[in-house]
């Protein structure tokens, strides 16, 4: 038997809102941004990239920073961008005035930032402290190469708008090896990995269409249309919500956590119930104080 002393009262005071869902993010080459519904592939106009950034193209995102990279063909450099205000801030030019960064991904697998430029088809790595572009190798294409990393397989993979197919890409030569055509996008553009759902995204921009890709074969599935536009950069944004506890009261009305769910963990605990053993012990998966206290965490950050 446990006893427990914090008030349900106590516990509710310190509740608080969650943080934003997932979101599909892209950019067209007048520096527009927009939200993409990967339901429907509609696109929302939710701001405009400051004019500093010029031509705007590729986008990547670093999850464990939460920062936000754009790459631009206008004067050939890096910048990160804000989001909520449309602000771009220099980084740094890539170092070589022939270079047309188009693709750009981050790899979480090493924490690296990669470009492809169109100049010579080339992949690079880029410092995201100055924004200085090493030139890795050549993928052995011509025209704009656009990058995505999957980062649960940890493969690169990469489409090429001069053959309107996808490659997987070795990070250590730079070469790009054909998977198969894209049957369908004409003008392959944004690329972006959705870790939520395991699906590899694209934008065509003479299609004007949304597209999933099947990795083993190439072939592209319509998502649906877009909207008429030059979406040339695309970016998966991840739920940033804390992880929850499961919702005890299994309610779903109500599924952020409340004063029920709050009973219902503490008539578990009490009875030294194993109960959804929330702290992922396996050395003592009865429910214990540690259990409690990520209970608690979880109710504070108002999640579900």
């Amino acid at each position: 038997m446990h006893t427990l002393t914090l008030s349900c009262t106590a516990v509710l005071m310190l509740a608080s809102g969650a943080l934003a869902a997932d979101r599909l993010i892209a950019v067209d080459s007048s520096r527009a941004l927009f939200e993409v519904n990967i339901v429907t592939g509609v696109k929302t106009q939710i701001g405009t990239v400051s004019a500093n950034a010029s031509t705007t193209a590729g986008l990547a995102y670093d999850p464990t920073n939460q920062v936000i990279y754009l790459t631009s063909t206008g004067n050939d450099s890096l910048y990160t961008l804000d989001l909520t205000t449309g602000t771009a801030t220099l980084v740094g030019a890539y170092g070589d005035p022939a270079v047309v960064m188009h693709g750009l991904e981050y790899d979480t697998s090493t924490n690296t930032l990669y470009g492809a430029s169109s100049h010579n088809g080339g992949l690079y790595t880029i410092n995201t402290a100055t924004g200085v572009a090493t030139l890795v190798g050549v993928t052995g294409t011509t025209s704009f190469f656009n990058l995505c990393h999957d980062s649960a397989a940890n493969i690169m993979y990469g489409t090429n708008s001069g053959t309107d197919s996808f490659y997987t890409v070795n990070r250590a030569t730079g070469v790009a090896t054909l998977v198969g055509p894209l049957n369908g996008p004409t003008n392959p553009n944004g690329l972006a990995f959705n870790t939520a759902n395991g699906k590899i995204y694209l934008a065509c921009n003479n299609t004007d269409t949304l597209y999933t890709i099947d990795v083993t074969t190439g072939a592209a599935a319509v998502v649906g249309a877009m909207g008429t536009g030059n979406i040339l950069g695309l970016v998966y944004l991840p739920d940033t919500t804390p992880v929850c506890y499961p919702n005890c009261d299994q309610s779903t009305s109500t599924p952020a956590l409340t004063a029920n769910d709050f009973q219902c963990f503490l008539n578990a605990f009490a009875s030294g119930d194993s109960y959804a053993n929330c702290d992922q012990s396996t050395s003592n998966p009865v429910l214990t104080a540690n259990d409690f206290q990520c209970f608690l965490n979880a109710f504070a950050s108002g999640c579900s």
